[in-house]
């Protein structure tokens, strides 16, 4: 019998290794760094340079009043305590930090001689540039000098955070402090479980330069905490760290640090914060509170409807940031997903996600909270580098990982790119901050639909050109000075302050700009009604200069040469409507686009028994401006009167859904429905008439 030889074991298929992905800098490191830092300094010069050519934002003069009470309170001990006291005129700037105000403060008062709003602006332009070097700083610690290369000129050519570095005090400043702290976050978690006692004592500055601008600095602190936890279970197994045995040998070296750099930055930022300062346990907590649901509540404009800040939709910020950031930011951000396999390899997964938390932590919070916001994206400043970040290293990494010919491309698309907001800056200095991405359509897309001027940076320019081309030594012809009203007062009073014996400045809504004695108007855009914006109704027809973005106007100059509109209302005020009438209709064939001067003629017109015209007159009113409340019941009033009832009752309907707490609208309505034969609808609204008081002597 043949001998059965014994199956042979099926060989064994061999598993070849993952070949590495070989990266391969299109820049070397070496020259990397060096380009870094000659572009660095190139950009630091520019921006001090710029920075007097910003005009005064809408809040830096309560910041420098503020920062002059913060240097009083110290100068005085403690005596003169305005910069603490919630009853005095800093009661919502004592919840600011001091310490961008009080050195700016500080820096005047060394350099007399300086104008004090040029000094502020070259203290502000060097904070917005410290935040983009921090956070060119911490792509370099990710992912070394060319990611940080690229994530510098990306955040120059940021057009809204460069815009907002030259005067901006409150968010630009904060964001720089946040900047600062992730280079040293991101150091102290790479030296755990041993962290330097240098690095925790920069680390807690840094926390307290951010908790010192604003209280939203101390949310690094659980931040620190939350990413220290998850790296030491990097170092030590989760029993390892819950081992109290163990505790004194494996926790306490690192977690002491922890510890004492959230002291450093406690108590640091309470050193330029007299409110913090008088009472330190419970007045930081105070602030946040006050932060958390600020206390003013305005008209904004937001995806084309006018909105309350007190109740904006939970996407307000993420929209905000989706419109303005560039598409290099926005595509960037995208790439860097690519990067979490990469970084899981080289132990940098943690970096990763701090950067990713970082964005994602702030809006999360800000929607559970539901906190007042307005102004834009501005409040959430600190979180825009960390996009430019991860996008600086997804590029870079792309750029690393192709063929030669592939880098090339890369750097071309990326060049494009980022050409696109460069060419927008450039055009439009010193506005670079009213900047929209091309997926908006840019600000012509934006516009009507999005704040476009909200701070009035542009009516510098105004104040710039009638300095320089209009006879500002004049006099009226009652022999007083010449009268400027504006609706930015406060820059507009510091800009012509060395004007004040032949210019006097004072205030005047849009809305109301017909009722004041004008021969000079500066006007800029911010709670000028939808309406109008997208009829063309802004600039006004009188305007002699007009500020443009890309074909956008943000301000502009009127000159009152023919004050009819005025006059008229003056005369109004009189009972004199047949006067008044003589005066508008003129005004308004040579101004057809003055919403006032219609709605006033209407009116006249009414009290003139001129039924038909006024139909027709406020009828084109209310074309340029339909939530004119006023002109809508005056319409309704004119129908009534010419016996036109279900017109009548049509257009007061429509009047009391779009504004329900006016009254006088019900009254007439009420009679229009009892001419019509509807008792039930005119006793529905004559209830409604009398709980709004409507009848009551």
């Amino acid at each position: 019998m043949a001998k059965q030889s014994k199956p042979q074991p099926a060989a064994e298929k061999k598993v070849e290794p993952k070949k590495e992905v070989v990266l391969t800098p299109l820049i070397p490191e070496p020259l990397a760094k060096k380009i870094f830092i000659g572009f660095a300094v190139a950009l630091f010069v520019v921006m001090l340079g710029l920075s007097h050519q910003y005009g005064i934002s809408g809040d830096e003069n309560f910041h420098r009043v503020y920062g002059h009470h913060i240097v009083n309170f110290y100068s005085t001990l403690g005596k003169d305590n305005t910069a603490a006291n919630t009853a005095g005129p800093d009661s919502l700037m004592v919840f600011y930090g001091g310490f961008y105000d009080g050195t700016a403060t500080l820096l005047s008062k060394a350099l007399p001689s300086v104008n004090e709003w040029t000094l502020r602006h070259l203290w502000n332009s060097m904070f917005g540039f410290f935040a983009m070097l921090c956070a060119a700083l911490v792509a370099v610690e990710v992912a070394g000098w060319q990611a940080g290369l690229l994530t510098l000129v990306m955040m120059a050519f940021s057009p809204r955070f460069f815009g907002e570095s030259m005067n901006n005090p409150k968010d630009i400043t904060m964001a720089a402090g946040y900047m600062l702290t992730y280079v040293f976050i991101l150091k102290f978690l790479k030296q755990l479980p041993r962290p330097t006692l240098k690095t925790t004592i920069g680390l807690g500055i840094s926390i307290g330069v951010a908790m010192g601008i604003r209280i939203g600095g101390l949310l690094l602190i659980p931040y620190l905490g939350l990413f220290w936890g998850l790296a030491m279970l990097g170092h030590f197994t989760l029993g390892k760290l819950l081992d109290f045995s163990k505790f004194k040998e494996n926790v306490w070296p690192s977690f002491k640090f922890v510890l004492l750099a959230s002291a450093i930055g406690y108590c640091f930022s309470l050193i330029f914060w007299p409110y913090g300062l008088v009472n330190p346990f419970t007045h930081p907590l105070e602030a946040l509170n006050v932060a958390e649901k600020f206390p003013v509540r305005i008209t904004i404009l937001f995806d084309g409807k006018q909105i309350q800040s007190t109740e904006v939709p939970w996407n307000y910020i993420p929209q905000w940031l989706f419109i303005t950031t560039p598409l290099f930011g926005l595509i960037g951000l995208a790439l860097s997903f690519l990067l979490i396999p990469s970084m899981k390899r080289n132990g940098k997964l943690l970096m990763l996600g701090f950067l990713y938390f970082t964005i994602v932590f702030p809006l999360c919070y800000v929607v559970y909270k539901k906190s007042v916001l307005y102004d834009t994206m501005r409040h959430f400043f600190f979180v825009y580098p960390s996009i430019i970040i991860l996008s600086g290293i997804a590029f870079s990494y792309l750029i690393n990982v192709l063929s030669k010919n592939g880098k090339y491309i890369t750097v071309v698309i990326l060049a494009f790119l980022i050409f696109l907001p460069a060419r927008f800056m450039f055009a439009n200095h010193p506005n670079e901050y009213v900047y929209f991405n091309e997926l908006e359509g840019g600000i012509k897309g934006a516009y009507g639909n999005y704040e476009t001027d909200y701070y009035m940076n542009s009516v510098k320019q105004c104040a710039d050109w009638m300095k320089q081309h209009e006879d500002l030594k004049r006099k009226r012809a009652d022999g007083g000075r010449l009268r400027l009203y504006s609706n930015a007062v406060a820059p507009v009073t510091a800009y012509f302050k060395a004007d004040s014996a032949n210019v006097s400045v004072g205030y005047v809504s849009y809305r109301a700009r017909n009722e004041k004695d004008a021969d000079y108007e500066i006007l800029y855009c911010r709670f000028v009604d939808r309406d109008l914006l997208l009829q063309g109704a802004f600039p006004p027809e009188q305007a002699v200069y007009v500020v443009y973005a890309d074909g956008v106007p943000l301000s502009c100059v009127v000159r009152k040469d023919d004050k009819r509109d005025y006059e008229a209302q003056e005369l109004m005020s009189k009972n004199d409507y047949t006067g008044a009438v003589a005066l508008l209709e003129p005004y308004v064939q040579k101004y057809p686009k003055n919403e006032n001067a219609l709605a006033n003629l209407g009116l006249c017109y009414l009290n003139v028994q001129k039924f038909d015209d006024a139909v027709r007159i406020l009828n084109a009113d209310l074309v340029l401006s339909p939530n004119n409340a006023n002109a809508a019941y005056w319409l309704g009033l004119g129908y009534f009167y010419k016996g036109d009832f279900s017109n009548a009752a049509t257009v007061l309907s429509n009047a009391v859904k779009a504004n329900p707490y006016f009254a006088p609208p019900y009254r007439v309505l009420v009679d229009c429905l009892s001419k019509l034969g509807d008792r039930q609808g005119a006793a529905y609204y004559a209830n409604i008439y009398q709980q709004l008081g409507g009848g009551r002597q």
